[in-house]
């Protein structure tokens, strides 16, 4: 099951609209719509956001046919067919890149808030 139909059914489930889902998620309706309909995905932010509001785990929100990505009918260069991308995603690393977010977000708040008290200085 893709993330998209995940998203759909957890959204449903709650018998919220996109609207309202993405109010609480603080993102706008059309970036939750893409997510819905598997035309893009979330960003780590987001997407811990949505684990967290619908109370479940990233690593339920995500699975392979998730992060596999399959190309078809489209050439490159003179070769044709599948091309199937399959990384295996340790939940090591996945904790690791979501621990690197998490400190990331603190450092553009702490950021944030110096700019603002060096602009009222001025």
């Amino acid at each position: 099951m893709t993330l998209g139909t995940k998203l759909n059914k957890l959204r449903i489930g709650r018998n919220l609209t996109q609207v309202q889902i993405a109010e609480r998620l603080q993102v706008s309706q059309n970036a939750y719509n893409k997510w819905e309909s598997d035309k893009a995905k979330p960003a780590m932010e987001n997407l811990m956001k949505i684990a967290d509001f619908y109370e479940t785990d990233v690593y339920e929100l995500l699975d392979e046919k998730a992060i596999v990505q399959n190309n078809t009918d489209k050439a490159i260069g003179n070769i044709q067919g599948t091309v199937t991308i399959n990384h295996s995603i340790s939940e090591e690393l996945i904790n690791s890149i979501i621990k690197n977010q998490q400190d990331i977000t603190k450092l553009i708040e702490a950021q944030s808030r110096l700019i603002e008290s060096l602009l009222k200085k001025e």
